[in-house]
Formats: structure tokens, C-alpha cells, sequence
């Protein structure tokens, strides 16, 4: 496999190490849990012995769940035809490392990240009268109430988790397969595809 050089920040060595380019849970279920704590992307320079993280282009492919996210830190989207996936395949792509995890976390539980992404952009819009907002994190599902739980990331970096019920989710849900329409290609959804989505859905 290919290596690819690289130099350590804290001591100015350059190294060489082998890129992260692929990621299949169905291969490895481990590599789950290494991507949430994102210790999967961790590298410890060989030199200094310090850790940093990595991001590489890299494609997370969940056949089981039929997704597929791109990591692209450059914010490229990538080639259409590079891939080739089956039917059905949910294509996304996103430019960091916390939209990378989302993501996943979304499509793996089944979730269509577009009508999270508009909940995502409404309650940003209800926060920023009263917090100093700068990032809104899908943080899970509540099985035994159907909440869903975000957390806002402030400006002084603190964190405050909020609830939204799932009665919002389905009617927003409703009307983005009925009212939207996404390529079946490599798609970047985020907070700014959202607040474009839910002008058009408020003008039709």
C-alpha cells in the first residue's frame, strides 16, 4: 500500500505513513466505536511520540446499511464515477472529521439525514435569540420517548444538549420524500443544503 509523507508538528520530523483510504464495518465491526472516538484517525509520530489527528480522503462504506459517506478535508466532492454502488445506496460527502461521525451515526440508524439536517437548521434558528450558538450535533435518539437529542457546541466551547420530539422529525420527513428531490450521486447535505431546502418547502 501506498505511503504518504507527512510532518509532525511538534517536531518538525518528516515521517511516512500508510493513508487511511477505506472504512467497512462489515469487514471490521470495530472500526465503529474508532471512528466515533475518532481513534481510528489518531497518528503517533514515530520521532517525538506525539499523537495528532489525521483526516485523509477516505470513504466509509456500510454495505449492510447501504450508505456511503466521503471524507473529503479538502471539500472536493468526489468523482461520480469513481464509485460504483449498488441501487438504492445513500451517497453523502462532508469536510471534517465531527460531520464525518454525524453522518454516520444518522444513516446508520436508519434516518434520513436530510429532514435531521432541517430539524438541525430550525432549532439553530430558535437557540442563536438566546445562546451564542456555532455548531448544532445530531446526539442521538431517545427509544423510549422518540425524542431527538442535539447538542449545541457555544462559543466559549461548553455544550448544551436539547430535545426536539419526533413527531417534528416525521412531518418534516414527510415533507422531504414527497417535496424534495436529492441526485443519486455524492450529495453534501449540511446546514447550508437545509437552509435552502426549507426556503423552498416554505415557498411552494
Amino acid at each position: 500500500m501506498a505511503k504518504a509523507r507527512i510532518e509532525c508538528p511538534h517536531c518538525q520530523q518528516e515521517c511516512e505513513r500508510v493513508p487511511l483510504t477505506r472504512i467497512s464495518p462489515d469487514r471490521d465491526p470495530s472500526v465503529r466505536e474508532k471512528v466515533q472516538d475518532l481513534s481510528l484517525f489518531r497518528w503517533k509520530c514515530p520521532n517525538c511520540g506525539k499523537t495528532m489527528l489525521v483526516e485523509d480522503p477516505c470513504l466509509y462504506h456500510d454495505m449492510s446499511g447501504q450508505f456511503m459517506v466521503w471524507l473529503a478535508p479538502d471539500g472536493k466532492k468526489p468523482e461520480t464515477g469513481r464509485f460504483d454502488p449498488l441501487a438504492g445506496y445513500t451517497l453523502r460527502y462532508v469536510d471534517d472529521l465531527n460531520a464525518f461521525r454525524e453522518k454516520i451515526q444518522i444513516l446508520e440508524y436508519g434516518l434520513d439525514d436530510r429532514a435531521v439536517e432541517i430539524m438541525k437548521f430550525i432549532l439553530f434558528l430558535q437557540l442563536k435569540h438566546d445562546l451564542d450558538v456555532v455548531e448544532l450535533l445530531y446526539h442521538g435518539l431517545d427509544e423510549r420517548t422518540g425524542d431527538f437529542r442535539f447538542a449545541a457546541v457555544l462559543s466559549d466551547g461548553a455544550e448544551q444538549y436539547i430535545a426536539m420530539p419526533g413527531v417534528s422529525y416525521q412531518r418534516i420527513l414527510q415533507d422531504v420524500q414527497e417535496r424534495l428531490y436529492t441526485p443519486h450521486d455524492f450529495v453534501k447535505i449540511d446546514v447550508d443544503w437545509a437552509a435552502e431546502a426549507l426556503e423552498l418547502l416554505r415557498s411552494e
